[in-house]
């Protein structure tokens, strides 16, 4: 049973020029239910001195969850819709495995049989 990590990150949107909460899947599987309610976006820097490489943590690429029928990112106000649409693609939201981990930017671990 493969598990996958859900967190959140700050995003900069250049076309409302505001900085938003948004949800991030790592490694994320090659799933049909999974693809219909994340996209792959290139991440902007949120300041100058901010640098992306093959050699640090934060990659220059993310994928991220979507508002299915919208088609919107979602926010971090949107945490209800994030699950609704995880639990409706099948997904199993892993409360014990997520308490283990002291980590603000972890929403929580998924996992689908």
């Amino acid at each position: 049973m493969p598990v996958y990590k859900v967190n959140k990150i700050v995003f900069l949107d250049k076309f409302t020029k505001c900085y938003k909460n948004i949800f991030t899947i790592s490694n994320p599987p090659n799933d049909i239910s999974l693809n219909n309610i994340t996209q792959t976006i290139s991440q902007n820097k949120l300041s100058p001195f901010q640098t992306f490489s093959s050699c640090c943590n934060n990659p220059s690429c993310v994928r991220i969850f979507i508002n299915e029928t919208t088609k919107e990112v979602l926010t971090e106000k949107e945490i209800d819709v994030l699950f609704s649409q995880l639990l409706l693609a099948g997904y199993k939201i892993e409360y014990e495995m997520t308490k283990l981990v002291k980590d603000k930017k972890l929403v929580c671990f998924i996992s689908k049989n």
